[in-house]
């Protein structure tokens, strides 16, 4: 045998074990959660037993909080149940209109306990086919695909809260979204000692398309630190600039997202990408510029809803029908001067 050929054997055998070893655990969590829920139902008595299905992604599921207010309104003494992947759950886990959360595994699992439904009301908020990497099982919503709602299309019909109200069976909801930090958290932050209203920036996402080249970001950086008294804090998961001036602060990777949801919020300006940062953003009511291009074939689209909808406190730049990486530098200094006032070196 080549080595070619063990190799590829080998990624064969190394894919089929964790394929068959994530299906047996699916199959356990579905009996174990089933019964979880089912003793929940019981305690619940009488009370109405509902479920929101939206388990990523984090940008998403910050949008969509009203969705759980709305809930509560329709069913004010309702027993509510929030699914969420285990990555986000501190984003539903502090939500005072939430009775509870149930951690999914995956998409198949979610399948297979819809299926031994417990719930007297469910609103499913994700679009049809977004399938588990393993799992055989092919979620859909027939609502959402009854309003023609699907992946190819889903941004030209509004923002993510608008449009998953939808699919999910409600109205067409355009409220402010909210996030829940708790006191400790806010300590937590308050222990670090951070300057007071930096400049927050968040220069990532998950998906390389919603991405500003790192050099435009670093030049970026280096005019703010000389030209604004303002110090610059780094949030995400890798940073991105490169920067030894005392006034720049690496905060990427040492956060939880309720952190840096906190640290957004004390901020003078966000500058991001569209990302989950800048929902973060949205929700904490900071002034904020955006960076958004071409993603995908969609070119005119808006992800928020809430204020930044409304042209509060935001300036979103996108030079429409090219990717965000194609964004002219000199658009960015010039909308920070708009929010900051005139650099010292005009």
């Amino acid at each position: 045998m080549t080595d070619a050929e063990w190799t590829r054997l080998r990624k064969l055998w190394t894919y089929r074990y964790h394929k068959y070893t994530h299906i047996i655990g699916k199959y356990w969590s579905v009996l174990t959660k089933t019964l979880y829920l089912h003793w929940l139902k019981w305690r619940a008595g009488k009370r109405p037993f509902v479920a929101i299905i939206l388990s990523e992604q984090m940008g998403d599921i910050i949008a969509c909080e009203p969705v759980a207010r709305e809930v509560r309104r329709l069913y004010p003494d309702g027993y509510i149940i929030w699914f969420v992947r285990e990555a986000y759950v501190d984003l539903v886990r502090f939500n005072p209109t939430l009775d509870n959360f149930l951690i999914e595994k995956c998409p198949g699992e979610r399948v297979q306990l819809l299926k031994r439904n417990p719930f007297d009301h469910v609103y499913n908020l994700h679009i049809s086919h977004r399938k588990c990497k393993y799992c055989p099982e092919d979620p859909v919503n027939p609502t959402a695909d009854a309003i023609g709602l699907n992946f190819d299309n889903y941004y030209d019909r509004g923002d993510l809260l608008y449009i998953f109200s939808q699919g999910a069976g409600l109205p067409a909801l355009t409220a402010d979204p909210q996030m829940y930090i708790p006191q400790v958290v806010q300590q937590q932050i308050a222990s670090r000692k951070l300057p007071a209203s930096p400049i927050v920036l968040h220069c990532q996402s998950s998906h390389v398309a919603r991405d500003w080249p790192a050099q435009n970001w670093n030049r970026l950086v280096e005019w703010l630190l000389n030209n604004y008294d303002y110090d610059i804090v780094e949030v995400g998961l890798q940073p991105v600039i490169r920067q030894t001036n005392p006034r720049y602060i690496n905060l990427c990777g040492q956060l939880s997202l309720l952190e840096t949801a906190e640290v957004i919020r004390d901020a003078r300006l966000f500058i991001g990408i569209d990302s989950g940062p800048a929902h973060m953003a949205n929700a904490m009511q900071t002034t904020a510029i955006l960076l958004l291009g071409k993603l995908f074939d969609f070119v005119d689209y808006m992800p928020y809803s809430g204020r930044y909808k409304r042209g509060e406190g935001i300036t979103i730049l996108n030079n429409f029908g090219h990717p965000c990486a194609e964004l002219p530098y000199d658009w960015v200094p010039e909308a920070v001067a708009q929010q900051l006032g005139q650099p010292k070196l005009a």
